[in-house]
């Protein structure tokens, strides 16, 4: 069945619910909050109550048009506002009532694609059902996250300001693109506030010149390492506050190895670093030549010198993914340009 999948959870329930005056109603609010769901999604071939939050299901039984896919896009956005306008009040309410401060607010998550019924029972399976779960997670501290490549296009009049972000999601190898609304991308700093301080991290390739033979310089990371543990790499890390791209590399070099070197700025490729639940991570890694210094590392079990012929022997397998090719990649182009 092609469907939309829909999560949504209450963020804030479960310290909440940890207030004993809360704790004595608890069991009331979350049927109350269920009510709700009803009543917004009354169209839903399935509303499947998962404790604090709940999945929805509706089929799709049109032919998918980029037109078709906008309209599910703004009816599933007029709902939520509603649903969320009504569990505001629902909040308010028990607030006055029990006299315990009830200020919570829901995380969404939008797909849509082929699911498969559970043994004939009335419950869903499949990717698309765990993506938006975990779609639902990372909205937070609440808002809606909408899967980019099943909706690439919004409503023109929609009432929510959506940025295009992409994140990698536990269980899903490749960075998954999104649309998020405002608060989840700030986390509700005022826009007039917002300053972007992105992430971005630099990496070196280094070399060493004798005469007509290359080496190439190769440390294998720490076996308690929790990325890439006995893994062999180049060396790098975050760029700092106002440095550039080539300082960053000389500074890594410097502080991590112990050596100098120059950065061949013409020699880079660009690369990301995507891990579970965390925004993805852009970088930029060059290739540098050796000028001075005796190799050494505390983060590394072993930092040698290689020929061009022990690197190609070495398995790539030995390697972080791709950086063997990347080495013979930078050392062809490095002999080209000479």
């Amino acid at each position: 069945m092609h469907a939309t999948v829909i999560f949504v959870d209450i963020r804030g329930f479960t310290r909440w619910s940890e207030d004993i005056e809360a704790f004595q109603n608890i069991d009331k609010f979350v049927n109350d909050f269920y009510k709700i769901l009803d009543k917004h999604f009354s169209d839903a071939d399935l509303i499947k109550r998962l404790g604090d939050g709940a999945m929805v299901i509706e089929e799709i039984k049109k032919s998918i048009t980029s037109e078709l896919l906008i309209e599910i896009v703004a009816k599933n956005l007029d709902i939520i506002t509603h649903v969320d306008s009504d569990f505001e009040k629902l909040c308010d309410k028990y607030s006055e009532m029990y006299g315990c401060e009830t200020e919570l607010r829901l995380g969404w998550g939008l797909v849509r694609g082929g699911i498969k019924t559970l043994n004939g029972c009335d419950d869903f399976i499949g990717a698309n059902v765990n993506k938006c779960a975990r779609l639902c997670n990372i909205a937070r501290p609440f808002g809606i996250v909408i899967e980019r490549v099943d909706f690439p296009n919004l409503p023109p009049d929609s009432q929510y300001d959506f940025i295009e972000s992409e994140r990698k999601l536990e269980g899903i190898m490749s960075g998954v693109k999104v649309w998020v609304t405002n608060e989840i991308s700030t986390k509700l700093i005022p826009r007039e506030k917002i300053i972007e301080k992105p992430e971005v991290h630099v990496a070196g390739l280094c070399i060493r010149i004798d005469g007509n033979n290359i080496e190439a310089l190769i440390a294998k990371r720490n076996q308690n390492r929790a990325l890439y543990p006995k893994l062999y790499e180049g060396c790098g890390g975050q760029l700092a506050h106002s440095e550039y791209f080539t300082d960053g590399v000389k500074r890594h070099f410097s502080s991590e190895m112990n050596i100098k070197v120059d950065v061949e700025e013409s020699i880079h490729k660009f690369y990301k670093i995507t891990e579970s639940n965390e925004p993805l991570i852009p970088g930029v890694k060059f290739l540098c030549i050796y000028k001075d210094g005796k190799p050494r590392s505390k983060n590394h079990s072993e930092v040698r010198w290689v020929s061009e012929e022990e690197l190609d022997g070495i398995s790539s397998a030995q390697f972080i993914p791709g950086l063997k090719d990347d080495f013979i990649e930078f050392i062809a182009k490095f002999k080209n340009d000479q």
